[in-house]
């Protein structure tokens, strides 16, 4: 059984709650990522923020379109989602895949509970991909008809 850890991102770009938005969308087209972890200074995550989370932000801000002055100020603490769906290191990523399917979620923050939601990874759809792929090499899930 492959396990979270394995194949999860170890050291994820993560932003603040006082980035600001303009340079939120900058991380954004750098790294091509869905969304990015919040994190206090102490390491602790807070919530997240995604592209989606932008775009409403956004277009929600006025009735007569997007508000593009609201770049220069507007902080990653005024649109990131406190309610955070993460999963510990050490949970099975057939698991992880049915969390991601369940709740339509491209990426997951993963933490270390026990000491106090501390992150310390990403995992992806793609990452989730190649463990149950590793899986199904290994035989550990493939049924005696498949082999």
């Amino acid at each position: 059984m492959t396990a979270v850890h394995e194949v999860m991102s170890t050291s994820p770009v993560t932003v603040q709650p006082t980035t600001l938005v303009g340079d939120l969308l900058v991380l954004f087209d750098r790294h091509d990522f869905n969304a990015f972890p919040v994190l206090e200074q102490r390491g602790q995550l807070l919530g997240i923020v995604s592209k989606l989370d932008v775009l409403e932000f956004l277009l929600s801000a006025s009735t007569s379109g997007p508000n593009i002055g609201l770049l220069a100020t507007a902080r990653v603490e005024n649109l990131m989602r406190p309610e955070i769906v993460s999963v510990e290191a050490r949970e099975p990523i057939s698991e992880v895949g049915a969390v991601m399917v369940a709740k339509n979620l491209r990426s997951l923050p993963v933490v270390e509970r026990r000491q106090g939601g501390v992150l310390v990874g990403m995992v992806s759809r793609g990452d989730v991909l190649r463990g149950l792929r590793f899986q199904l090499v290994e035989g550990s899930n493939v049924s005696p008809g498949m082999r």
